[in-house]
């Protein structure tokens, strides 16, 4: 992994909490460029949150219903990159899908969505 550091590349390896905060604070755009794996990500889940526009495979969108609306998907380096440059480029592009993905993740995981979803749940068992 050392390897792939250069001018425009830091290799960090393990990074604290506080680090991590800190890091997305100055972050314009997260990508997570998954090849395998199973179920939602959290690391996706988590860069949205923050308020970053996200790029990312189809690996990293597994369980994210409507994902692709609020952030690119693609499983081409091609396609990552012109993502990617896309949100680095268009301001106003970048400003949607902030506000996308932020409102994506309050719809999905905030508490109100996990106590719509509890509420539903006991729903169902009282009817069964």
């Amino acid at each position: 992994m050392r390897a792939l550091a250069g001018e425009h590349v830091e290799v960090t390896g393990f990074v604290s909490d506080e680090e991590l905060a800190q890091r997305y604070g100055t972050a314009r755009v997260a990508i997570v460029p998954l090849r395998f794996g199973a179920g939602v990500k959290g690391k996706v889940v988590e860069a949205m949150q923050q308020g970053l526009p996200l790029v990312t495979t189809g690996v990293g969108a597994q369980g994210l219903v409507g994902l692709e609306v609020v952030a690119t998907v693609a499983d081409e380096a091609d396609g990552l990159a012109a993502g990617l440059l896309s949100l680095l480029e268009d301001d106003a592009l970048w400003l949607q899908r902030s506000r996308a993905a932020a409102s994506y993740c309050r719809g999905q995981f905030s508490r109100d969505a996990l106590g719509r979803a509890l509420e539903s749940a006991f729903a169902m068992e009282k009817k069964a």
